[in-house]
């Protein structure tokens, strides 16, 4: 019998040793798939030199335009005309006149709203010449503009047009071709570069973003807040170049864009949050003084390097090209941009922006701050609601409590915790976010006066007559509170409406958005944390119960022999007894709070906003997990900053509880008793 009670405790201790290493084995492949998707998002790009090839013949003074195969052929006197290459065959516009000492090698045709915009400054560089051909009418007549300069420098995107001289640029904003319109460009602005002088510039796609690059190698970013505004500079790059920038390239999906310096040296960057990507010594100095353009292709996965003029060529042939493949697909995402304030397009400061509908545009928004705020905000604010709660529940039932009524309670408390998170988020979402919508002033005024008024009563009642307090014993003084309590929320009710009439104009929502612009959401940050609250409270209630309970009785049976009362007792031996197993209980629900998913799905709004008021919704990490991973592309930079959510949402919840439970374990007197 004897050997077969031993022979069964060596396979159940095998057993769940087996199991222990089995899960612990489960953690490690869990968190190496988290690791393994979202690395690449933090992996540098990468690039490969291409061979050089051969590019078509073209006719002398012809300078292509790459943009729908529109083409500059230059005619005789002076005059051109734009052609395309259509299945049809080609499609040519009517001649136009160009003034004389303009420079033909610095001409540039561009396509922008079924619009063809040619613009060449004169060999001076004091003015530029600008001329529109709506592209829908070949045919028709042209339209022309001087513009004052300097105007050595020009790039256009959009209804943006910038002009550059050494230590200035101007803004223009291009009309529509309606009706005539005349003058082509309004001028916005003009501003002073501080810098190096301006050795070149270009405009990002969209028009809303220009590059300066200067003599010293640096390169400025200039962002347009708004429609029709002066632009203004965003931040410079750390540019790693230092010889003058000669050319600039922006890529055609998304803000990045390439920057070549005299020394052959180029730097790839995206504008969003001014970031350098890579460095690649490419051309020599003598390629690049010849003259050389840049241009993506292959949708940004191909950068070409091309003659400026048929005598500057690259390499051995005058007519051949630098190619460079870059492989980059997660360039929008980086540390800058997921953790620290970018300044986007359209915005007049810096901010921390997820927003899942601009993931498929140019410039996408995926800061990782607001959803992990959202995630922190709530779990404090539930916190706040769950630890009086728990803890002085927990404290009642284990000092206070009769051992037959801690017997009939305690275990209705655990089992609360059985609850459905989705039916405490269901009733929170349709019941407690309206009526708290509705009653905001007495909800607000009650978490002040029931507490306060509870503990003004605790105080006299400890101050009344001996032979009064004998009435009522200690372990049903509870019970004497609910009289209390109904009191108190008349009082509540009572007061409510008179003081919001008085002091809040008679809506206390209005007032707050009209006096501190502070905006009232039905389903916000207070409902959800009470929600969580109560989701959270079986589980402190529950580990600080064992841990008071922990406490060797016999501290608690000295000290009351010693003189002290109860609540003496309380206070200064079982409280510091048990601190540890308690904090220990609390870090536990922090890390239950930060992993719920369903209450602030369903209650919190999921608005990722940056905010510290509590009538915001918010966005928590598991609620955007949810809502966001079943609908992203897989492999997508998206797809893979969820699961770099993922990660530290993982991180977060292992090393708090983790660190709880060794705390609780470490400190946990050995001894268990009970009291009452």
């Amino acid at each position: 019998m004897q050997s077969r009670r031993l022979r069964r405790d060596r396979l159940a201790s095998l057993w769940l040793t087996v199991a222990g290493l089995g899960v612990m084995a489960l953690v490690v492949v869990m968190l190496g798939y988290l690791i393994s998707v979202s690395w690449p998002l933090l992996k540098p790009p990468g690039t490969t030199p291409s061979s050089s090839q051969v590019l078509e013949s073209r006719a002398l003074d012809t300078r292509a335009a790459d943009m729908d195969e529109w083409r500059i052929e230059w005619l005789a006197g002076n005059r051109l005309q734009l052609i395309q290459h259509t299945d049809d065959g080609l499609r040519r516009s009517s001649s136009l006149q160009v003034p004389e000492g303009l420079d033909h090698r610095q001409a540039h045709l561009t396509q922008s709203r079924q619009q063809l915009w040619l613009r060449m400054p004169d060999r001076q560089g004091d003015r530029l010449w600008l001329a529109r051909l709506a592209s829908t009418t070949p045919q028709g007549s042209w339209q022309q503009q001087w513009l004052p300069g300097p105007a050595s420098l020009s790039a256009l995107e959009g209804q943006l047009l910038v002009t550059a001289g050494p230590h200035a640029f101007t803004q223009w904003q291009l009309n529509d071709a309606s009706a005539g319109q005349v003058p082509l460009a309004r001028k916005l602005g003009r501003q002073e570069h501080a810098a190096q002088p301006i050795t070149a510039l270009s405009v990002l796609r969209g028009g809303k973003s220009l590059i300066l690059g200067d003599a010293g190698g640096g390169l400025s970013h200039y962002l347009l807040p708004a429609h029709a505004s002066p632009l203004i500079k965003a931040g410079d790059f750390d540019s790693g170049l230092s010889a003058p920038v000669r050319t600039i390239a922006a890529a055609h999906h998304g803000l990045g864009f390439a920057a070549l310096d005299a020394d052959g040296r180029l730097g790839l960057y995206l504008a969003t949050a001014e970031r350098r990507r890579q460095l690649v010594d490419w051309l020599s100095p003598a390629q690049v003084a010849a003259g050389v353009e840049l241009s993506f292709q292959q949708e940004d996965r191909r950068l070409l390097a091309r003659p400026t003029s048929v005598a500057g060529g690259l390499g051995a042939l005058e007519q051949a090209y630098a190619g460079l493949e870059i492989r980059d697909p997660h360039q929008v995402v980086g540390l800058g941009a997921i953790f620290g304030k970018v300044w986007y397009e359209g915005r007049d400061a810096p901010a921390w922006i997820w927003q899942l509908e601009s993931t498929g545009a140019h410039e996408p928004r995926l800061s990782l701050v607001p959803i992990m705020w959202g995630t922190l905000k709530v779990a404090l604010v539930g916190l706040l609601f769950a630890v009086p709660l728990g803890l002085g529940c927990a404290i009642h039932v284990a000092c206070f409590m009769a051992p037959r009524q801690r017997a009939r309670i305690k275990p209705m408390l655990e089992m609360m915790e059985a609850l459905p998170t989705v039916v405490i988020g269901f009733i929170a979402a349709l019941v407690v976010a309206p009526f708290v919508e509705r009653e905001l002033m007495a909800v607000l005024l009650g978490l002040v006066l029931i507490p306060l008024g509870t503990m003004v009563a605790g105080f006299v009642w400890t101050l009344s007559p001996r032979a009064l307090r004998s009435l009522m014993p200690e372990n049903m003084a509870a019970f004497g509170l609910l009289p209390l309590l109904m009191l108190l929320l008349w009082l509540d009710v009572t007061l409510a409406h008179q003081l919001e009439a008085w002091w809040f104009e008679g809506d206390i929502r209005q007032w707050l958005f009209a006096h501190h612009g502070i905006d009232y959401a039905q389903r916000n940050t207070l409902v959800t944390g009470m929600a969580l609250g109560l989701a959270v409270m079986p589980t402190l209630f529950t580990l600080s119960e064992d841990a008071l309970s922990s406490v060797p009785r016999g501290l608690a049976a000295g000290s009351a022999a010693l003189g002290a009362t109860p609540w003496q007792s309380l206070r200064r031996v079982i409280l510091p007894a048990a601190a540890v197993g308690l904090f220990s209980a609390m870090m536990i629900g922090m890390g239950r709070a930060v992993g719920e998913t369903m209450i602030v799905l369903m209650v919190a709004g999921n608005t990722p906003l940056v905010d510290a008021s509590l009538f915001e919704g918010v966005r928590s990490l598991a609620a955007t997990l949810a809502i966001e991973l079943p609908e992203a592309e897989v492999g997508s930079s998206h797809y893979r900053l969820l699961f770099l959510a993922a990660l530290a949402l993982f991180l977060f919840t292992f090393v708090v509880n983790t660190l709880a439970e060794v705390l609780r374990l470490r400190f946990m007197p050995p001894q268990r008793g009970g009291w009452g």
